[in-house]
């Protein structure tokens, strides 16, 4: 053998390892397992076909409340929009997509209503500019082949296919007519995003393209919980569940609740880490299923809590991460408030809630990445935290069952003082950051621990 056949025969085979080894980790994180064929061995059912089709999740937020009542966490929106009852008027919810697709389908939520919603008209188109739409973009949806459909308390809905151009990170809006009074819309709270209510008994504006008639706006996201696309199978997502740090919260020292600077700019960590991909060209959408102020173990209202914060994390794991299409890896960054709000839990109770989740992800074939705490030094911390919190991100690095770690904490913490943030990423309490602390966030997660579909 040549000295150039040889170097030949050594880059291949490298090639053939590299392969075998990928191919293996997508494997293991979808939980399949296929044996190479052998002579006069069974082989395993084979995998799917990477050319073959199905339902992808391109954009999420998960449902937290339905709140429109009398304190302000209830009557106002974060960035203290009005919140009223939903009565014969129309919905206009503004969502950016963070991947292709041509065939699409919505899902709504009634998951937090008392009554009944009927949907009489429902549509998704590209966005131009505030409520109004591209002309010629809309395109009507139906549920079972009806264009209204009726939700029941405490479930949700897929609309049927619809053929839709779906381009990442273009914003979309869904238009939903809803008919009669159905008092508080199930809503994601924290949207950080702007959307447009008509006035309430407009009627339906669903096809409307000026978006004249749409003159109430709100930073929270009635109803709209899902987009998802028909991908190739080789397609798949990343889930990234969490807290108001992956809700991509921004605080202000005073006044109004949330900070204006990060509103419609998509700039979560999550939003990120999605154009991180597509720029490294890999085929993963991003789905950010944070709720502000969630908790691993306690449920929003317990220890005298807004009710937007949400179930625990234990009891929303199913309904907003498991029913995902097409993920294959889950980022889970969760447990600081667990650990700040009343009433306070012990690293033993923590780290047991989060052995039981990474458990249950892992039952059904994902690769979990847990992130380490990021520092809270300075905010309305109580005293000793910061040892608990370290002591919490010892056992994320050294005990945790999951398959990795990102240290989102050693990428944001201040060199002079690990406590707190670093003031470059400070978002001014102390707790959250500004864009430039959530990107930084966004490229300390290794996209080689990431897993693509498992396909062949």
């Amino acid at each position: 053998m040549t000295a150039e056949n040889a170097a030949s025969f050594a880059a291949a085979s490298q090639k053939r390892a590299g392969w075998r080894s990928r191919l293996a980790i997508s494997i293991a994180a979808a939980g399949l397992m296929i044996q190479l064929a052998v002579p006069g061995v069974a082989a395993a059912d084979p995998l799917p076909s990477c050319s073959d089709q199905g339902w992808l999740g391109v954009w999420a937020a998960a449902p937290s409340d339905a709140s429109a009542g009398d304190d302000d966490f209830d009557r106002y929106d974060m960035s203290m929009n009005p919140k009223s009852v939903v009565r014969d008027e129309t919905i206009r919810a503004i969502l950016t997509p963070t991947f292709d697709g041509s065939t699409a389908r919505v899902r709504l939520s009634n998951r937090f209503g008392s009554v009944p919603v009927t949907f009489a008209q429902a549509a998704i188109a590209r966005r131009a500019s505030g409520p109004a739409l591209v002309p010629d973009t809309t395109a009507p949806l139906t549920f079972a082949g009806d264009r209204s459909v009726t939700v029941a308390p405490e479930h949700d809905v897929l609309s049927d296919p619809v053929q839709f151009t779906v381009q990442a990170f273009e914003p979309l809006a869904v238009s939903l007519y809803v008919a009669g009074d159905v008092g508080k819309a199930t809503e994601h709270a924290v949207a950080r995003q702007t959307s447009y209510l008509t006035a309430e008994g407009a009627g339906d504006h669903t096809a409307d393209a000026d978006g004249s008639a749409f003159t109430q706006r709100t930073t929270s996201r009635p109803f709209v919980s899902g987009l998802e696309v028909q991908a190739p199978l080789s397609d798949g997502a990343v889930a990234a569940v969490g807290d108001s740090i992956t809700d991509g919260y921004q605080a202000v020292p005073a006044g109004a609740p949330e900070a204006a600077e990060g509103i419609d700019a998509d700039g979560r960590w999550p939003d990120d880490l999605a154009r991180r991909l597509a720029a490294a060209g890999r085929p993963l959408s991003v789905l950010n299923l944070g709720i502000a102020g969630n908790r691993v173990l306690q449920d929003s209202t317990v220890g005298g809590q807004p009710d937007i914060q949400g179930p625990a994390l234990i009891r929303r794991l199913d309904a907003d991460v498991l029913a995902q299409s097409g993920v294959t890896t889950v980022i889970w960054l969760e447990g600081i408030n667990d650990l700040l709000m009343p009433p306070n839990a012990t690293v033993d109770q923590l780290t047991g809630g989060y052995r039981d989740v990474i458990d249950r992800l892992h039952s059904r074939g994902l690769r979990v990445l847990q992130g380490t705490l990021t520092p809270a030094g300075g905010s309305a911390a109580p005293p000793n935290s910061d040892a608990v919190r370290q002591e919490v991100n010892d056992w994320i690095r050294q005990q945790s069952p999951a398959d990795g770690v990102v240290d989102f904490e050693a990428a944001v913490r201040d060199p002079a003082d690990p406590s707190r943030i670093n003031p470059a990423y400070d978002g001014s309490d102390h707790l959250h950051f500004n864009l430039a602390g959530y990107r930084a966030m966004a490229d300390a997660v290794p996209l080689d621990m990431l897993a693509d579909r498992a396909c062949s």
